[in-house]
């Protein structure tokens, strides 16, 4: 289901927070889902930038069909 030419992907899930016990955990409910052509492994600071968007959307209701 991935277009032609994608060499690498990155699923990151956006986090639910439950309550604000400690005692309640946290879901995920939603991801963000990256496509790229560049075949290479995202690094630490790649991923820590893709999971701060990520979590900018926790709480939100959007879908993009692409």
């Amino acid at each position: 289901m991935l277009t032609k030419g994608t060499r690498s992907l990155l699923v990151e899930p956006v986090i639910q927070g439950i309550g604000r016990s400690t005692n309640e955990m946290e879901k995920t409910e939603d991801f963000v889902l990256l496509a790229s052509s560049i075949g290479y492994a995202y690094n630490d600071k790649d991923r820590a930038w893709i999971r701060a968007v990520a979590n900018k959307f926790a709480g939100e209701n959007i879908s993009l069909g692409l």
